[in-house]
């Protein structure tokens, strides 16, 4: 199993209600178009993890990732209160 990196949210775009980019720094290993990868996020002393594809092209320092807010599901682990510089 991989090791889990930090990153850095840079930018959050929202489309429309519940359809949003969240853009991320982070030193990841070099992907495929298509490739999907895993984001976390610590709630309650616990990691809340889903998979999710990269939107960007392999080689784009910037990691983009379409998200859709669910009502009613467990926090997101990249919407939870997301904006760029955290």
């Amino acid at each position: 199993m991989a090791d889990w990196v930090s990153g850095k949210v840079t930018k959050v775009e929202y489309w429309t209600d519940a359809l949003f980019s969240l853009y991320v720094r982070a030193p990841v290993h070099p992907f495929t178009a298509g490739q999907f990868t895993k984001l976390g996020l610590e709630i309650d002393g616990e990691r809340v993890q889903r998979a999710y594809s990269y939107v960007n092209a392999p080689g784009n320092p910037d990691l983009e990732f379409y998200l859709v807010t669910v009502p009613g599901r467990q926090a997101e682990p990249a919407s939870g209160g997301a904006e760029a510089g955290r």
